[in-house]
């Protein structure tokens, strides 16, 4: 575990990732979203949430740890201690579309450090900061909540929650394997739980591929954004329970701007408030 002085040396640590938004990875998220309708074209803009799949992190492979990710202590990220890594959510301001030719810059600020208690034992969260820019225009700032956890030897899936039955409002989706393949490639991930079966079985202990928590987001980003007729312009999600390859899942949605996913089996994956 990091001491009190290991945190605030490691705080306000930043990196700055610099790219421009092209067609062709632009081309490539219009086929997997099946969006036909989007112009391909420079000072096109974007859907929402689409930053992901520019100005990626990369490392060498040496860099990188067993799951795949580059390991802590070799980015601005510190070794907390437990090597297990998952998404917990994120609160997202959008301000302006990004639109194709623009460049742009990513600035990864590491913002606070904390250590908690829960029904399995101590985690560590790790809240960065990703901001992107054009020139001096921000265009997005992403508040990223990492969460590392110790090795575990069993799959424990987290009981029904609120919002644990389909709301009046909902959509039904899976993924397979090829669409998990190709997303990990569009956004650079390399973590093993969404395409390496045997590490997720045997290291990870899932049953099965994981589906990218930010993918299941763009899914209720995408409802809240329609909802809101395209004037989406803040969103908060949280990660609950994952949700497997070839499993069904359900987008579900209130009046009252609230958003969720569903598994197969009525648990709540994913909570999300938006406006």
């Amino acid at each position: 575990m990091l001491t009190q002085q290991d945190i605030r040396k490691s705080l306000n640590k930043f990196k700055v990732i610099e790219d421009t938004v092209d067609i062709a990875r632009s081309r490539v998220a219009k086929n997997f979203f099946q969006t036909n309708d989007l112009e391909l074209k420079l000072g096109a803009p974007l859907p929402k949430y689409w930053h992901w799949f520019f100005c990626w992190e990369t490392a060498e492979d040496q860099l990188l740890g067993l799951d795949g990710h580059i390991k802590p202590g070799n980015n601005i990220i510190p070794d907390t201690g437990f090597p297990r890594r998952m998404w917990g959510g994120s609160e997202i301001n959008f301000f302006e579309p990004l639109t194709i030719g623009m460049e742009i810059t990513r600035i990864i600020t590491l913002e606070s450090i904390n250590y908690k208690r829960g029904n399995s034992g101590e985690f560590c969260i790790i809240e960065l900061k990703n901001e992107l820019k054009h020139h001096e225009k921000t265009l997005l700032i992403e508040r990223q909540n990492l969460i590392y956890l110790p090795i575990r030897k069993a799959f424990d899936k987290g009981a029904s929650q609120p919002h644990n039955n389909l709301s009046k409002n909902f959509l039904a989706r899976r993924y397979t394997e090829n669409q998990l393949f190709k997303y990990s490639a569009l956004t650079m991930n390399s973590h093993r739980i969404h395409y390496d079966l045997d590490y997720c079985k045997n290291v990870e202990h899932y049953p099965s591929l994981v589906v990218h928590g930010p993918l299941l987001a763009q899914n209720l980003i995408d409802a809240a954004n329609q909802k809101l007729e395209g004037e989406l312009r803040f969103f908060k999600y949280r990660a609950l329970n994952p949700v497997f390859v070839s499993d069904e899942f359900t987008i579900n949605f209130s009046d009252n701007g609230e958003f969720w996913i569903m598994d197969k089996s009525g648990v709540l994956s994913m909570s999300a408030v938006a406006s």
